[in-house]
């Protein structure tokens, strides 16, 4: 079981593609000693990782008291950072062990900067992320892809790998939060561009290359999948859970707020985990929950209808994601 944590909502940036609409803390967000107590409950849950997500996760300046707790039951935190405080708090980060930290660069100097909307920042992470990897801290890159920045994913890839970067997870942005009223919208062919970049760069890839990883949101069933094994479906209340900073529980952390099975004020993790009705998007899936965009398809029962987040911000249902390389390509 792998549990995202938003820490906050409070960002220091306010980025064009943000899902989360991030920027103000969540009212009432979840004080210290209710981040502990929850860490507490993992353990029972055999949770394996926690990921610290925002906003903007190094804004919660309590954040090491968070990570000691999971040390003390040995289980390995990573944190998805815009970078802005990562210099600052790298000899934290190297003390208490992060196992990854995840910067967000969402193209070259000039359009990342636009994307985030802060002259300068491109510059300032860089900083941050040789610091960190002098530190001996790993770090990976996650790239929001979009019609903006997918023509400079393969220079990027080479700017990353020169960077000292081992890890790269490409993903498509999302129509939620800022997105969704933005011109940032995904198009059919941005999407086959993004598959048919990562498919070159996981099947051509050397020992030098940077290693790439497809989110969620980038398949299924056509030669341009590289899963190996397959996409079995999401893993949304299944494999995964996210905690938002007031204590609302979701099946991702990327879900619209409404979706949410509880709250940890009310009841337990593992009361919710378990209650029989939580999750039920996923968990009671059956082949006619399919969507029009996958109904009748032959991969249906196995791929769920593709990625729940991706399927919900594009067509308001879960199980009829239209980003889908095999449905695209075998209706062209």
């Amino acid at each position: 079981m792998v549990i995202g944590i938003e820490l906050t909502l409070a960002c220091n940036l306010r980025c064009r593609h943000c899902a989360s609409s991030a920027g103000n803390p969540r009212e009432r967000e979840l004080d210290l000693q209710e981040m502990l107590d929850l860490c507490d409950q993992f353990p029972p849950l055999l949770v394996q990782e926690v990921d610290f997500t925002g906003g903007e996760p190094l804004m919660r300046s309590d954040w090491p008291r968070i990570a000691e707790r999971l040390n003390r039951y040995g289980i390995p935190f990573r944190m998805v950072t815009n970078g802005l405080l990562l210099e600052e708090n790298i000899s934290a980060l190297s003390d208490l062990g992060i196992a990854t930290v995840g910067v967000s660069i969402d193209g070259l100097e000039e359009t990342h900067d636009r994307i985030r909307e802060k002259p300068g920042l491109f510059r300032k992470i860089i900083s941050g992320i040789e610091a960190a990897l002098d530190a001996g801290i790993p770090v990976a890159a996650i790239t929001a892809v979009n019609h903006l920045n997918v023509n400079e994913l393969p220079s990027l890839q080479n700017f990353l790998r020169d960077l000292g970067i081992k890890h790269w997870q490409v993903q498509p942005t999302f129509a939620l939060g800022r997105a969704k009223t933005g011109s940032l919208n995904l198009s059919e062919s941005t999407f086959l561009e993004i598959g048919k970049f990562v498919h070159a760069g996981i099947t051509s890839c050397s020992d030098k290359c940077i290693g790439m990883v497809p989110a969620d949101g980038v398949g299924y069933y056509t030669e341009l999948d590289t899963r190996d094994p397959s996409w079995k479906g999401c893993a949304a209340g299944r494999a995964s859970c996210g905690i938002t900073s007031n204590g609302d529980v979701k099946g991702c952390l990327s879900m619209p707020d409404h979706l949410v099975e509880g709250n940890l004020r009310d009841h337990d993790l593992w009361s919710i985990w378990f209650a029989e009705d939580s999750f039920a998007y996923n968990r009671k899936f059956t082949p006619d929950d399919l969507g029009e965009f996958c109904k009748g398809c032959e991969f249906g029962e196995e791929c769920l209808g593709g990625c729940a987040v991706m399927s919900h911000s594009s067509t308001g249902e879960f199980h009829n994601d239209p980003y889908c390389f095999h449905r695209i390509l075998n209706r062209t």
